[in-house]
């Protein structure tokens, strides 16, 4: 299996819609509720990782968050959309985000 490719343009509008989240609930409240998550389902969400652009946050994984966050992943990524207008599905752009996270990947 390849490496996974990172598109900057998205990654870097999921971590401030998340940071946005975490500071809208509070890094005290999190710290409990993310305890309590901890105990119920036994994983940490380590949210505090995906609060920096040096992430590439799965499916999965942005599910468990927007559960915990109480945000269904419709909202969060009209969120995420909103950050960023590139993130828009535009016909005349398309592909584009993609074939560029995998031209740097191959530079690499």
């Amino acid at each position: 299996m390849g490496k996974q490719i990172k598109i900057p343009e998205l990654t870097e509008a999921i971590t401030i819609v998340l940071s946005k989240l975490y500071k809208e609930k509070g890094s005290k409240v999190l710290l409990k509720l993310n305890n309590d998550y901890y105990s119920e389902i036994g994983k940490s969400l380590g949210l505090e990782r995906y609060t920096s652009a040096d992430h590439n946050v799965t499916c999965s994984k942005l599910f468990a968050i927007c559960d915990f966050l109480e945000i269904s992943l419709s909202d969060f990524f009209k969120l995420v959309e909103a950050e960023n207008e590139l993130l828009k599905f535009n016909k005349n752009r398309k592909g584009a985000l993609v074939k560029n996270a995998y031209e740097n990947q191959n530079k690499k």
